[in-house]
């Protein structure tokens, strides 16, 4: 009986050692696990960390401020400007303010002039403009042909077509040499301005001379 028991007892111990042996076991492989996959999330991290830096570093800093703002566009395309007319012949012009927004062109300058005194100023092709100054072509339709408006805009009276086409030329040249020129840096007369009569030399009509259209125009 005695030694039923000792057996009995002998076989307990030997079960419980193996299940300590083995839990032990079990408890020291997940913590190896847990230990590489600390190790490799570190280093996964830290990749990815290099990598945001260097793609922020590729990145232009400050590309939205750079940028004008659309308001900021919109503020500079409605802001009003004044751009000035000038109206005469000879060297003897009266100058008259007008209002525009955005960039200043040519065509309104002359499509002002037109509305301001009444004279038809149709224009048979673009005005165009490079280094060596600028064309302006008039066309058939215009005063340069057609003579004085009927009736004549009081304070813009000219006697007959040969004082109307040289007021139109002078006051052309000078309103597109001082708004395209600043007095202050440069002399505006030194931009050259071209006319011609769609594409043919201008006829004073009751002189006969003619206004070369390959040769800077020159006021009287």
């Amino acid at each position: 009986m005695k030694q039923l028991l000792s057996l009995l007892l002998s076989l307990c111990l030997l079960v419980s050692l193996s299940a300590c042996a083995d839990g032990e076991a079990s408890s020291a492989a997940p913590a190896s696990a847990a230990a590489l996959s600390s190790e490799d999330g570190a280093a996964l991290f830290s990749a990815e960390s290099e990598d945001g830096v260097s793609a922020a570093a590729d990145t232009p800093s400050g590309t939205a401020s750079a940028e004008p703002s659309a308001a900021s566009q919109g503020a500079e395309e409605t802001e009003t400007k004044t751009a000035t007319l000038y109206i005469g012949m000879a060297g003897q012009f009266q100058e008259y303010p007008v209002e525009y927004s955005g960039e200043l062109t040519p065509l309104f300058l002359v499509s002002q002039i037109s509305q301001l005194t009444g004279w038809n100023l149709d224009l048979a092709d673009e005005i165009t403009s490079g280094k060596g100054g600028m064309t302006v072509s008039f066309a058939e339709t215009s005063a340069l042909v057609s003579g004085p408006p009927e009736p004549q805009t009081p304070d813009f009276f000219v006697y007959d077509a040969e004082q109307l086409t040289r007021t139109i030329l002078d006051s052309v040249q000078r309103t597109l040499q001082y708004n395209f020129v600043d007095p202050q840096k440069a002399d505006p007369a030194a931009l050259d301005i071209y006319f011609n009569l769609d594409g043919e030399a201008i006829v004073l009509p009751e002189s006969g001379e003619t206004v070369d259209p390959y040769a800077p125009y020159a006021a009287e």
